[in-house]
């Protein structure tokens, strides 16, 4: 079929499954716009600032389960692109980045917004935080360069690709087919049988077992198998914080988040030097999640990591077993070795349930556990937090900014799906769920979809509200709003006393800024306040703001103090 390279490009998206690109518009993107224009299945959205539009796509590819799509102009629209391409990189997510560029007779000639070498190089400056980035260099080379852009997006560790786009051939015609995706990225479903039956057969014979799942376990959709998994065996199981939902935490054997605000119970269970065999999937074991690689969490027998990025497994701590690969192919096969076993009689038998409700006893499930019930008004976070969690209607997808909330958010709330929780845990971007949960409502339109975010976070990118309203996409943003940064405020003080910098501000009225973009704005401060309203709210099915005055709190931050006290004293011993 004889069609432009832009054309094509639309093409390859649809077969991938994309509905939707975010970015803002400029000249050196007019072929472009000109395919779109033709393309009856694509829809642009305008986005307020490119960083938004990057995160919009990193949004609706975390809930679609696929690629999203950003545009950008040459030389200020690429550049300001990066913070959101560098999030995604950093938290593995697929997204494609098209940024424009002058036609190739210009090259060289100083033209305006040029982003070849000799201008501001965008395929340079997007190299490290991408997992490719290149130019298109001619129209017989295009669909080459842009099936190798997916499949590196797509395929093993996942993460943003980058392709520059010179004006004159992304205009140009070629005549070309369209492939099927299976036939130039090919499925990575592969295992290690051996390591496989040595996996089954540690874990039936273990005494007290643990399992950690990642968010790699959610990207291939093994959740429901490390569930049965965990079940056949009787498994306590813990999750990293980014991965919080990816077992449900209402389970009998659920340990809750370990790390950053996480679960007392699964810090007790993981420290105690008990554990004999540890079950990694899909976590990369980063400071996070290890409390500052606390060396209480390597088991006593055997550790097993399963992760599709080789370069992950055994990079903090040693591990007995490494699992190459698909976390559902690998769980589904282990679990068909563990029933084999099991036929023939062979396990260790251990009560986790009984282990778990144990250690919830001993330690509780929250710091402090009596701030959740306060009458204190204005309402304290941890109330707030727990009314939001009672709120939301089950199929919900909550995504929640850095800084406070999401430390409130890990600690209080009790998540049950692994589809629901959304949070920038690499880069710990600050209004990334601002802008993203757009994208993320965009790719389940049937589905509620609710950021949490604070002050700080709703300053940085709260202008991306009128693109809700600009395209009737019904998100409900609820601020948390106590005039300061929080989380940095709180770690200030522990080196600077009082005496914080630039931690604070005036206080604003986020419901007015929300009505004066077009979206509906309300003010809380009371208990029982969100509970009440916010159904009310989701059931309007319009874009709108609840702005909530909180209490000053300090988020359970302790235990990873702690811990980066425990790891700088095991520096200073080295």
């Amino acid at each position: 079929m004889k069609l432009t390279n832009s054309d094509l490009l639309l093409k390859y998206l649809e077969n991938e499954g994309v509905e939707y690109i975010f970015g803002v518009p400029g000249l050196s993107l007019i072929p472009l716009f000109e395919a779109i224009n033709r393309n009856n299945k694509i829809k642009p959205i305008l986005a307020k600032h490119e960083e938004g539009a990057a995160f919009m796509a990193d949004g609706y590819a975390r809930v679609k389960g696929t690629l999203g799509a950003c545009y950008a102009t040459s030389g200020p629209g690429a550049t300001n692109l990066i913070t959101g391409v560098a999030n995604a990189f950093v938290d593995n997510v697929p997204i494609l980045v098209l940024t424009g560029q002058v036609a190739t007779s210009s090259y060289g000639g100083g033209a305006f917004q040029d982003s070849t070498k000799e201008g501001v190089d965008s395929v340079l400056m997007f190299d490290p935080i991408t997992r490719h980035s290149s130019m298109v260099i001619s129209k017989y080379r295009a669909p080459d360069q842009i099936r190798e852009a997916l499949r590196i997006a797509l395929t093993g560790k996942r993460g943003p690709v980058h392709l520059s786009l010179p004006k004159d051939i992304m205009a140009e015609t070629i005549d070309t087919e369209l492939p099927t995706s299976t036939s130039y990225r090919p499925p990575a479903e592969y295992f290690d049988r051996r390591m496989v039956i040595e996996t089954a057969q540690e874990l039936v014979n273990a005494k007290n077992p643990v399992i950690l799942v990642g968010t790699g376990a959610v990207t291939s959709k093994a959740c429901d198998d490390i569930k049965d998994l965990a079940e056949t065996l009787s498994i306590p199981v813990a999750t990293t914080p980014k991965a919080k939902g990816a077992f449900p935490e209402d389970h009998p054997l659920s340990l809750g988040v370990l790390g950053f605000c996480g679960s007392p119970v699964a810090e007790k269970c993981l420290t105690s030097g008990q554990t004999d065999v540890l079950l990694v999937i899909g976590a990369s074991l980063n400071q996070i999640t290890t409390l500052s690689w606390d060396p209480r969490l390597a088991p006593t027998k055997c550790l097993i990591h399963v992760n599709i990025d080789p370069t992950e497994i055994g990079k903090n701590y040693k591990v007995d077993i490494p699992l190459v690969g698909d976390a559902k192919t690998i769980v589904n096969e282990i679990s068909f070795r563990i029933m084999r076993f099991m036929v023939e009689g062979k396990r260790q038998e251990i009560d986790g349930a009984k282990r778990v409700a144990q250690i919830r006893q001993e330690v509780g499930m929250f710091i402090e556990p009596d701030k959740v019930t306060s009458d204190a008004v204005p309402v304290k976070p941890q109330r707030m937090v727990k009314e939001l969690e009672r709120a939301l209607p089950e199929d919900a997808i909550l995504f929640v900014d850095t800084g406070n909330p999401v430390g409130w958010a890990i600690h209080y709330m009790q998540i049950r799906r692994p589809d629901s929780f959304i949070c920038p845990f690499g880069l710990l971007t600050m209004g990334y769920s601002t802008a993203a949960a757009i994208g993320g409502k965009l790719a389940a339109p049937d589905r509620p979809v609710v950021s949490l975010v604070g002050d700080g976070c709703f300053l940085m990118n709260g202008m991306e509200i009128a693109t809700a309203v600009s395209y009737d996409i019904p998100v409900v943003w609820i601020v948390q709003n106590n005039a300061k940064l929080g989380l940095v405020h709180e770690m200030q003080k522990m080196s600077l006393g009082e005496k914080t910098v630039t931690t604070t501000f005036k206080p604003i009225d986020a419901a007015k800024v929300a009505e004066g973009l077009g979206a509906k704005g309300y003010r809380i401060s009371k208990p029982g306040e969100l509970e009440a309203l916010l159904p009310k709210v989701i059931k309007l099915n319009e874009p709108a703001v609840i702005d909530c005055t909180i209490s000053d709190e300090v988020p359970p931050l302790t235990p990873f103090v702690e811990g980066l006290k425990s790891f700088s004293s095991r520096l200073d011993m080295m």
